[in-house]
């Protein structure tokens, strides 16, 4: 703890009582194990604006100022945020206060009649050795994160090679190349094991585009193109999909639109949504696609009829399911609106979600268009 601690501890004081001010400059000054360099504040305009110029190893701040309170102040510059420790001084104890600041991440909490020097220094001390030790965690939790997705990234290069190769065979024999006549019960179970290697190629490929999302090093090939022609050859070739679950697929897409989109990665993250529409809708259900035009942005809306989503907050989660009664079916890895809200934002635009009322959801797809 001692090496995280700088030899000299920049604090800034930030009351708007200089008498206040006064008492602890002099409690600073009979420190004796630890050197600190103290700034003073007045008001709290002017000590948020110093807080965000982060010159500073720890903050002090009194709960009564001028317009604001200490926990004002916590909550504006986002102490969570932040690397150096906050400490809310106030001149009488209240355990409401002392919990509320402590919410807003304070890492201590003072009553500036009780001060000394020295349990001021031990304060500081400890508020910095604290925030280290959380610094150091959040360091590997992060390196373990990184060396996870370089493992999801080369497992799924060197899965996907034999699984591919496992794929085309299976075909080969399907369609006659083998050689003999296959008999019906033959010929079914080998498309019941291409239909499986199919699903374990999407799984790997899924794992893949996700890694290279986290590793930021997804690549896009941005060009511009007309996005509604995009959209109309999705629902064109999922129209016959959903005939065949017994549901309808609406959507009229006539004005061009342009846009500096990667195609592919956008015509899969369209699919991936139009997919879902039909994967958690029931028999008869309804999907409609349509466009909305919001100044420089395109509004795609997925809108379906199906079970809905109950714990939305969960939805653009990596590998999080929201169980429902179709999603036991349908199976899935979790990871597909993570990557697609992922693509979008990396086109400038973003994904999100909407209750469908009176049941359904709906995916609204926003992207950046040419003017």
């Amino acid at each position: 703890m001692q090496n995280s601690t700088p030899s000299v501890i920049k604090v800034l004081l930030i009351d708007d009582d200089e008498e206040d001010h006064l008492i602890i400059k002099r409690l600073f000054a009979s420190m004796r194990a630890t050197k600190c360099e103290l700034e003073w504040a007045s008001s709290s305009d002017e000590g948020i604006k110093k807080i965000l110029e982060a010159r500073h190893d720890a903050y002090l701040i009194d709960y009564r100022l001028d317009f604001r309170t200490g926990l004002d102040v916590l909550q504006e510059v986002d102490a969570r945020e932040r690397n150096e420790p906050f400490i809310l001084l106030t001149g009488v104890g209240d355990q409401g206060i002392e919990r509320r600041s402590l919410s807003l991440a304070a890492a201590d909490y003072l009553v500036k009649k009780n001060l000394t020097g020295e349990n001021l220094s031990r304060a500081l001390y400890y508020a910095l050795g604290r925030k280290a030790q959380e610094k150091q965690k959040i360091d590997q939790l992060m390196e373990v994160n990184r060396t996870k997705d370089e493992f999801i990234s080369i497992a799924s290069h060197q899965l996907r090679t034999p699984v591919t190769t496992i794929k085309q065979y299976l075909a080969m024999v399907i369609d006659g190349l083998g050689g003999d006549t296959l008999t019906t019960r033959q010929l079914a179970f080998l498309q019941k094991a291409y239909e499986s290697n199919e699903r374990q190629l999407t799984i790997i490929n899924n794992l893949l585009k996700v890694a290279q999302i986290d590793a930021g090093t997804m690549e896009l090939a941005q060009k511009e193109v007309d996005i509604s022609q995009i959209i109309c050859e999705a629902i064109e070739d999922f129209s016959p999909i959903f005939r065949k679950a017994d549901q309808v697929l609406d959507g009229k897409v006539n004005s061009v639109t342009r846009a500096y989109i990667d195609e592919n990665a956008i015509r899969m993250v369209i699919d991936n949504l139009l997919e879902n529409a039909k994967k958690y809708s029931e028999s008869g259900a309804k999907t409609e696609v349509k466009i909305v035009h919001i100044d420089s942005m395109l509004r795609l809306i997925v809108a379906d009829e199906g079970v809905g989503v109950s714990r939305p907050e969960r939805l653009f989660k990596k590998f999080s399911r929201i169980e429902n009664k179709l999603s036991t079916q349908v199976g899935g890895t979790g990871l597909g609106l993570y990557w697609a809200q992922s693509i979008a934002r990396l086109h400038g635009g973003d994904l999100a979600y909407e209750s469908n009322h009176p049941h359904g959801s709906q995916f609204i797809l926003e992207l950046p268009i040419v003017k």
